[in-house]
Order: structure tokens, then C-alpha cells, then sequence
């Protein structure tokens, strides 16, 4: 019972956060990307630079998008240069992903310019708030996959 009343409560902060979550630090972030390129095309990239050579699968279950969505988004970042592509070995049907020098580089140079978002959160917290979010987004990045 006690349970269901915790689960209860966090359904209604989590709706109460959500907005603002949205508008606070979603937007703010998408918003510095300068139009270069879509959040999700962000994500993808910072994906594959963390996790080296993956299948499609496994980036679409990294991403946690359907595989579909995750051809698009790799056929996109090979008009660009961004992702080498390459027959796995054992299985011809299989295709590893990986960046290029090209996409490293190029996330390299976005990072150094566009810290506007880092910039603005250093603007608008003290150092102590920041740990505390910090410390928020690390307790949800342990405990949301346990949500399967």
C-alpha cells in the first residue's frame, strides 16, 4: 500500500517537473544546438562516439528509438561524411556503424563553440545547486533503467 502511494506521489511531481524539465533545460539545450542539427542527430552522434562500433540494432536499442528511425538518422550522417558503415564479419545481413575522423573532429569543434547551454546554467545556479542536479541526474541515469 505504502508503495503505491510513493509511486502515486511521483507521478504527480514527475507531471508538476515535466514542463519545466522541458522548457528549463530541454529547450535551452536544443536551443543551442544553433540549428546546426536536430537533437536527436546530436544524441546519435554522441552515442556512437561513447560506444565505438555498433550494429544498427544495438544503436537503436541505445537510443531507444525503433531501428527504422536509427537507418534514417545513419543514412543522414553518411551524406555528411559522419558514420562509416561495414559488413560484421560473421554475417553480411549485420552492419557496424562507426564515426569517422571527420565526425569526431567536427563534434570536437561544436563542443568548443556552442557552450552557451553550459554558460547559462553556470549563469543561473550557484555551484552548489549544480552538484545537487548533478547528483539528481546520476540517481535517474542508475534507477530509469530499471524501467524496462
Amino acid at each position: 500500500m505504502e508503495t503505491e502511494k510513493t509511486a502515486e506521489k511521483f507521478v504527480q511531481n514527475l507531471l508538476l517537473v515535466m514542463p519545466v524539465w522541458n522548457s528549463k533545460l530541454v529547450r535551452p539545450f536544443k536551443d543551442s544546438l544553433n540549428g546546426e542539427m536536430s537533437l536527436e542527430t546530436y544524441y546519435c552522434l554522441e552515442t556512437l562516439k561513447s560506444l565505438g562500433v555498433v550494429t544498427m540494432t544495438e544503436l537503436a536499442q541505445h537510443l531507444k528509438v525503433p531501428k527504422q528511425q536509427v537507418t534514417k538518422l545513419v543514412d543522414n550522417l553518411y551524406q555528411y561524411q559522419f558514420v562509416e558503415r561495414a559488413h560484421v564479419e560473421d554475417d553480411r545481413r549485420r552492419i557496424s556503424i562507426r564515426l569517422t575522423a571527420k565526425a569526431v573532429d567536427y563534434l570536437d569543434e561544436y563542443y568548443l563553440k556552442n557552450t552557451a547551454f553550459i554558460r547559462m546554467l553556470e549563469e543561473k545556479l550557484t555551484e552548489e545547486e549544480l552538484l545537487s542536479l548533478n547528483d539528481a541526474i546520476l540517481t535517474l541515469k542508475q534507477i530509469l533503467p530499471e524501467l524496462k
